[in-house]
């Protein structure tokens, strides 16, 4: 605040111009990147610190109340806006751990709510007093929100939302991101734990967290052993994704697209074909098809609404899903030799397509399939752990 100025019976506060958007506004243009959600958290982490060791306490961390600033050299900032209900207190600081606060200034009427309840901690709702653990929660619950694009305590009415902040666990951050690293689930969920002796007790823990995941995920991407760069042949494979599940996804969606323009060569095959041997092959390509599309479309939707049986439910489709493409293989070469004189172009991409893809299901299919079944192994028993720990 630059300045307060008193004029007639009016009042004016002077703020400084902070350029950029909300995280509202960018969690309206869809969830953000794993990156972004670390980043942010180093930053915010950072920024909470600076204030905790100050003795201020935000109280009222929320998507409104934060800026992603543009930045020339460093891409962009995060800020944290409004400390309109902040308490200040007195802290001491020995080694790096902050102490229990004693308020100084800002006298907080027992019982009194203050601050937005969809973001608030438990404790806040109960009417208890804020501390340091409170604003962890609130950021937590940010960043889980940046991860997934939804608030998991959101609920139909405002009583809805208190129950489900006060009694309701918040989902693992990989079912609804898959593709979010185990350690950045366990820290979210570590910041929404109901009781703040459970949470990270000070800003400097979290912050030291989130650095350690970022630097390790950093790695992942830049430090490949025995090589400076990816090999020509692993390029190719990364542009389909770096994470399992987008590679598994994107194959399978792929696999979508070719059962759709195989029907389209196939109708092309039936009209230039009238006879009974042209319908008959054209009829059995369809049924192969139809069930072939409603194989790979199975895992889709696991994937997307029940990640945690993908493990169960990949190995079970995959031999039917070899098997329907291998049949098209002769249905989509007899169609070819039948044509190979009179529409050679058509001949040429019924042989082509039934080929690449039969090659692609018995080479590449199942190796992406194990990665992703390996990874979701991982993912649960990292949640069992987690889980032993909560115990």
């Amino acid at each position: 605040m630059y300045d307060f100025v008193e004029q007639n019976d009016a009042n004016f506060v002077v703020y400084e111009y902070v350029e950029g958007q909300t995280f509202r506004d960018k969690l309206s243009q869809g969830r953000f990147t794993t990156e972004e959600v670390l980043s942010a958290g180093v930053q915010l982490s950072d920024a909470l610190l600076a204030a905790h060791t100050r003795g201020i306490i935000h109280r009222d961390l929320k998507p409104e109340n934060i800026m992603w600033t543009p930045d020339d050299c460093f891409g962009g900032r995060v800020k944290i806006l409004d400390f309109g209900l902040a308490k200040c207190n007195r802290w001491s600081v020995s080694a790096g751990q902050e102490n229990e606060p004693e308020t100084v200034s800002i006298a907080t009427t027992p019982g009194l709510v203050i601050g937005t309840m969809n973001y608030m901690a438990p404790e806040q709702l109960e009417g208890l007093a804020a501390d340091v653990r409170s604003d962890i929660y609130s950021l937590g619950l940010v960043l889980y929100e940046m991860g997934t694009g939804a608030n998991p305590f959101l609920g139909k009415t405002r009583a809805s939302t208190i129950a489900n902040i006060l009694k309701q666990e918040a989902p693992s951050l990989s079912e609804q991101n898959p593709a979010a690293p185990a350690e950045l689930d366990r820290i979210l969920l570590k910041c929404l734990r109901k009781l703040p002796q459970e949470r990270y007790q000070s800003a400097g823990e979290l912050l030291l967290d989130f650095r350690n995941v970022e630097h390790r995920s950093t790695s992942l991407v830049n430090d490949r052993p025995g090589e400076v760069e990816p090999s020509l042949f692993g390029r190719f494979f990364l542009l389909f994704g770096a994470a399992p599940y987008r590679r598994w996804e994107l194959m399978h969606l792929r696999m979508f697209l070719w059962c759709l323009f195989l029907v389209y060569l196939g109708w092309r095959f039936r009209v230039l074909t009238p006879n009974r041997w042209g319908v008959t092959l054209f009829s059995i390509e369809l049924a192969c098809i139809a069930v072939l599309l409603v194989l790979i479309s199975l895992p889709l939707y696991v994937g997307m609404f029940d990640p945690a049986n993908l493990p169960v439910v990949v190995p079970r489709m995959a031999p039917w899903i070899c098997w329907f493409v291998l049949a098209l293989v002769p249905v989509t070469w007899l169609m070819a030799s039948t044509l190979a004189e009179s529409h050679s172009v058509l001949a040429a991409f019924l042989a082509f397509c039934g080929a690449s893809e039969a090659a692609g299901v018995l080479m590449f299919k199942p190796a992406i399939d194990r990665v992703l079944v390996a990874s979701l192994a991982g993912w649960r028993s990292d949640q069992q752990d987690l889980r032993k720990g909560r115990n």
